[in-house]
């Protein structure tokens, strides 16, 4: 994905993402173990707690998979 399509998908994200919704949007490129993992080595995009739940920013999570294309 270019960067240019990156930003045209945030328009199309809720602003709040879960690990869930990041899986049922991108499907199989980042599963909800995957993302808590890469949480958990401080890899993964900047994240909050809302209860029990981890939810990332879509602005946030936008960066970082632009930032990941760019460090490959």
């Amino acid at each position: 994905m270019s960067a240019q399509s990156l930003r045209a998908l945030l328009a199309t994200l809720p602003k709040v993402l879960t690990r869930k919704d990041v899986q049922k949007h991108f499907g199989s490129l980042y599963s909800t173990a995957y993302l808590a993992n890469l949480d958990s080595q401080k890899k993964g995009p900047k994240w909050s707690r809302i209860g029990r739940k981890v939810v990332y920013e879509s602005t946030d999570f936008i960066e970082w998979l632009i930032a990941r294309q760019s460090n490959a």
